[in-house]
Order: C-alpha cells, then structure tokens, then sequence
C-alpha cells in the first residue's frame, strides 16, 4: 500500500471509528454516560466467542476510551488482543485520532506516545511492531513532535518499513509546509529507491496543493530518469489542465 493510499486509509479508519469526534458531541441518551456504557460494552466484549470480532471490539472500545481522555485503560485493553497486527492497528489509531483531533501539550502528547511505544514493545511479533512504531513515528508526525517521530523510526529493525516510515513522515510534514523536516526525513532513507519514490510522494502531494514549485523542487531530486519524468509529467498536465474534465 502507498504512503498516500495509506493516509486515506487512516482517515477513514479514524472518521469511521469515532463518527463524532470533529463534530458536536452526541447528547447522552437519558443520561447515560459513555463512561458507563464504555464498561457495559467491557463487560460485553468479553463473552463474544468468535476471536476476530472480540479483538475488533476490544480494538474500537480502546480508541474510544483513549480518546475520552482514559488513555490508560484504553492502551491496557491492547493486551486483550491476541493478533499482532489488530494490536498495530489499535496503536495506530489512538495515536492518529489524538494527533489529529485533539490539541494537546507537546508534554501530553509526548507522555502518550511514550505510552503508546511501551505498548508495541510488547507486541511479540517484530513485523507488526515495526509496523505500530510507523504507525507512532506517523502520529508523532502529525503532532509537530518531528524529533520524536525521528527517534522513533531511528529505532525499527525492519530496513524497509523503516524507510517508509522515514517516507509517510515526510509526507505529513511536507502537508504542513514543513519543507525542510519533510527534506530531512527523505534524506534519512538509506536506499535509492525508497528515497526516490518518497521525493515522488511529496512531489504529488505539493502538486495536489497547487504548490507548483515546491513540487518541482522535489522532482528534480528524483535521481531514476524515469521516475523524475513521471513525476514531473504529473506537473505538467496539471499546469495545462490535463487533469481537469471538460
């Protein structure tokens, strides 16, 4: 999957998941609280047989509780999870609905992803722990903790999700208009091809914000002759309107 299909991936996954959490609050329906209706579907969870319903279940409550500020009962049901990759699943998504819908401190944000990465230490198979370190490194991204988010990937052991790391993060800084932090990223990915089709990504990305310069900035750093012409083919049929219906 692409960084960018990746990033729609996690919108929709975070907007679905939590339908209310950019708009009103939902009213409570005759007073119930979420809180008490949060420790009924607990209670609830628990009795559902089929494994692969009980980990979704369990892997929605936690963003719910995470995100009505119980972090740590939400980050303490991803043991209760018995599949490494819906545990992945589960880090990524407290970390994103938090990063991108909550205003944080750059002290809570930071004691969070702490949280977060103490959670996928524990996850015991290394591909999908690598994956949840993304998935922080990504989050951490979102919340402008760029050296944090460094750190983080510094330390996956998988070369290749690494790398994409260092890649989807630069992307989500290169949205912000953090040029050089995006640049700095690219330029921490240790393979030619990574790097290349990075610079690529960001090229898009700056294409689909109509920053056409910066878009070309980034593919003339493409060093594959046919990738750099790819990317700076996209630019130019938007320049002439190739890209637009009749």
């Amino acid at each position: 999957m692409s960084p960018s299909t990746f990033l729609f991936t996690i919108a929709f996954l975070v907007s679905t998941t939590l339908p209310v959490m950019a708009q009103d609050k939902a009213p409570e329906p005759n007073g119930v609280t979420p809180q008490s209706l949060m420790q009924i579907n607990l209670d609830t969870i628990a009795t559902i047989e089929e494994t692969r319903w009980r980990n979704q279940a369990y892997r929605d409550l936690a963003i719910s509780m995470a995100f009505a500020d119980s972090v740590d009962g939400g980050i303490n049901l991803i043991e209760k999870i018995d599949n490494p990759d819906t545990q992945a699943m589960t880090i990524r998504a407290i970390g994103m609905a938090k990063a991108i819908h909550q205003d944080l401190t750059k002290e809570e944000y930071q004691s969070l992803f702490s949280k977060l990465s103490a959670a996928a230490e524990l996850i015991e198979d290394e591909g999908a722990r690598d994956i949840a370190y993304t998935y922080i490194a990504m989050a951490q991204a979102f919340a402008g903790l760029d050296e944090d988010a460094t750190i983080t990937t510094q330390g996956m052991t998988n070369d290749a999700l690494r790398y994409k790391a260092y890649g989807e993060t630069a992307e989500i800084q290169a949205e912000r208009g953090d040029y050089n932090s995006a640049l700095q990223s690219i330029n921490a990915i240790n393979s030619v091809a990574f790097k290349n089709k990075a610079l690529g990504l960001v090229s898009e990305r700056m294409i689909k914000h109509k920053n056409m310069d910066k878009a070309f900035e980034f593919a003339q750093m493409i060093t594959n002759p046919t990738k750099k012409v790819e990317a700076i083919q996209k630019i130019i049929d938007v320049q002439i309107g190739l890209d637009q219906p009749k």
